[in-house]
């Protein structure tokens, strides 16, 4: 008698400390080189970014301001970076280097730093805000004591 009321009070006792999770879809950020993006381990584009918030209307407005930002940089550190390459080339083929060329591509490219933090800046804040809307990754089972065909019993529901 005493062994079968043994074993149901060990598994009460363990159940009762045991918990189960899943895997978070929450978003990391790392600085490195730069600030990085992570899900499930892998890096994530700044499209991608704007997918996974679409979930959350905030997270998405913010993201939606950080992509605007990301593609203005990108266009005119693209233009700025692509004048300074011409004149190099342009002094590396034996043409006179040409400043005029450089000093605007440097200038366009100094354009574009405000937009990389300003993305950044959004994209963080839209990062924050979609985390903070995620479920706890954990759950504690949930014991209880019922009355079924077979008799008196313990369930167990996770």
């Amino acid at each position: 008698m005493m062994k079968k009321l043994l074993i149901p009070l060990l598994f009460m006792l363990v159940a009762l400390n045991s918990f189960g999770q899943y895997q978070s879809d929450s978003i990391q950020v790392k600085k490195a080189l730069g600030t990085i993006y992570l899900h499930h381990g892998k890096r994530l584009r700044p499209n991608q970014l704007l997918d996974i918030t679409y979930s959350n209307p905030d997270a998405y407005n913010e993201m939606k301001i950080a992509r605007s930002n990301y593609d203005a940089g990108a266009i005119f550190g693209f233009a700025g970076g692509f004048l300074i390459g011409w004149s190099i080339g342009g002094a590396i083929g034996g043409r006179d280097f040409d400043w005029n060329l450089a000093a605007v591509g440097a200038g366009l490219t100094a354009i574009s730093i405000p937009f990389s933090a300003a993305f950044n800046r959004h994209a963080k804040k839209a990062v924050k805000i979609y985390n903070d809307g995620l479920k706890p990754v954990g759950y504690y089972p949930e014991l209880r004591i019922g009355v079924n065909s077979n008799g008196v019993g313990l369930t167990m529901v996770f």
